[in-house]
């Protein structure tokens, strides 16, 4: 078999695995929608499945020598202002966990993060597929855990745009990868805070 048919094949897989929680990301569109319990507990799912896509893009974007684990990395990360969950107020650590405030964040930074993952399409030409792929089902994924709050509000939400791609892109292809790389590992662990999130939300609605 062939590289083509390799590629092929692969994507056939995915399509077909995710065509198995197509109801999760197609339904929340609806404001009067009501999540059942089980389309509930398939939204953790959701988000692991958007980590492991993540993953394998972190992993081919850190084949560049000394890439990961860079000096400046830390300094980077907070030039690129993205979403991010670390202080109680956020409502979604497990100790303080507040599903109306939480949930409404979640949203919110999973539509900002859609800026993020239009550079990673520039940045990472030949697996656009999966990037838009993460991105579909990034934006169902929020519309479901808006769904999940008790009173979702409007105006508990975030969604201004803190930067653009254009602020994104640079002339230097190492400061690009870079780039890339920091936010493919923001968005895996956030996913990972969100997947927490989702499952602590349905215990609480128990």
């Amino acid at each position: 078999m062939d590289c083509t048919s390799s590629t092929s094949s692969a994507w056939l897989l995915v399509y077909v695995a995710m065509m198995a929680i197509a109801v999760v990301w197609s339904a929340p569109t609806s404001p009067h929608y009501s999540l059942t319990s089980q389309t509930k507990g398939s939204l953790e799912n959701v988000a692991n499945v958007l980590i492991t896509e993540a993953d394998k893009l972190y992993s081919e974007i850190c084949k560049t020598p000394s890439l990961c684990g860079s000096s400046v990395e830390h300094i980077l990360r907070m030039d690129l202002k993205l979403p991010e969950i670390k202080d109680i107020e956020s409502g979604c650590l497990s100790t303080k966990f507040n599903k109306e405030k939480c949930l409404p964040k979640i949203y919110s930074d999973l539509l900002k993060f859609q800026t993020y993952l239009d550079f990673l399409k520039e940045s990472m030409p030949s697996h656009q597929n999966i990037i838009e792929f993460m991105q579909v089902k990034s934006i169902s994924l929020a519309n479901a855990i808006k769904q999940l709050a008790e009173n979702p509000s409007e105006d508990k939400e975030d969604t201004t745009p803190g930067i653009t791609v254009a602020d994104l892109r640079s002339n230097n292809t190492w400061n690009q990868n870079l780039t890339s790389y920091i936010i493919l590992q923001s968005f895996k662990e956030y996913m990972k805070k969100t997947a927490r999130a989702v499952r602590n939300s349905v215990k609480a609605s128990k």
